[in-house]
């Protein structure tokens, strides 16, 4: 009687008292373990089986190994520990419909990221212009030949092919940014108007209110103040053109179905044509190319923007295929 905790079946196997109390052989065991045991109820089911084992094995050890008594411990050992351990026909009913619900869960967490990152992108052919409304509010006019993309819970961050005005909505209680991203550079703002175009293989911006920063591939920044016009290559590492306009229409009519030229020579102007329809240009001679150009031509009728710019500098245009051939009267 000398162990003081009972917590495993060695423990009362070990003890001779507990035997004794098994067989009823001394009164002394046996009164300490009615005792104990009326005072360990939690021990009971762990006393019985012991007992159990002690009744069906002999403890002979002269007939009977250790190791078959130890066998038949490790079998009653198992058999204990697998019905502990065992649930409830509920609780793995549970256990099945929880591992449903994770599944669902997993399911629905990804169709929610999905369609969270989901890249919307908006296209326009050649001679179409395309208003689009942002989700925050703001609004952006995509000139031909152009695209805008952006994800679907994001769309103060986007990025621009071809050339496209925006008007940035700001964000007064978020002081919210709105990025404009191109191959050559990326425009920060919070609220204002301006336009980008990312033709001819450079990024113009033409500043026509507020106030923006570019950050340029190269690592330089820019801030612009309105009638700012910056042109820049990241393939040439450098800054084009730095200037300030005072006509902004002369950068941004064309969102409102005109080209503005202003003492434009007709090579630059049929230039301009090309990006809006796709045409190749072809001068029947260099003199045509030097002739300057003023005035406002509409560009959502080819026909009629074609017909104004000859009556404007007495040449002759002829389509050809998917060319317009340039030449004099």
């Amino acid at each position: 009687m000398s162990k003081k905790n009972y917590d495993s079946i060695n423990d009362f196997l070990d003890d001779n008292s507990f035997k004794n109390w098994v067989f009823q052989n001394n009164g002394t065991d046996v009164g300490f373990w009615d005792f104990w045991i009326a005072n360990n109820p939690d021990k009971q089911d762990l006393v019985n089986e012991a007992k159990d084992l002690v009744i069906g094995v002999s403890f002979n050890k002269k007939q009977v190994g250790k190791e078959k008594v130890a066998f038949e411990w490790q079998k009653l050992e198992a058999k204990i520990k697998a019905k502990q351990k065992q649930p409830k026909r509920k609780l793995r009913h549970l256990h099945k419909y929880g591992a449903v619900a994770s599944i669902l869960l997993l399911m629905v967490l990804g169709v929610y990221f999905i369609n969270r990152n989901t890249r919307i992108t908006h296209k326009t052919n050649y001679g179409e212009i395309l208003t689009i409304k942002l989700k925050d509010g703001s609004d952006v006019t995509l000139n031909s030949n152009s695209s805008l993309s952006y994800y679907k819970n994001e769309s103060r961050k986007v990025w621009l092919k071809g050339e496209a005005f925006f008007q940035v909505d700001k964000k007064i209680a978020t002081n919210a940014k709105f990025w404009v991203l191109t191959d050559d550079l990326s425009v920060e703002v919070y609220g204002t108007s301006f336009n980008v175009s990312t033709k001819r293989k450079k990024t113009d911006v033409f500043l026509e209110e507020g106030n923006i920063w570019l950050k340029l591939k190269n690592g330089q920044d820019k801030k612009m103040i309105p009638g700012n016009y910056i042109s820049y290559s990241s393939e040439k590492n450098k800054v084009l053109e730095d200037k300030n306009i005072f006509n902004a229409r002369i950068k941004t009519s064309w969102k409102n179905g005109s080209l503005l030229f202003d003492n434009l020579s007709l090579e630059d102007a049929m230039e301009k044509i090309k990006e809006s329809y796709g045409f190749s240009i072809i001068f029947k001679d260099e003199e045509s190319k030097k002739l300057s150009i003023t005035g406002a031509v509409p560009i959502t009728n080819i026909d009629i923007c074609l017909q104004a710019i000859e009556k404007s500098v007495n040449v002759a245009i002829v389509k050809e295929d998917n060319s317009l051939v340039i030449s004099k009267k």
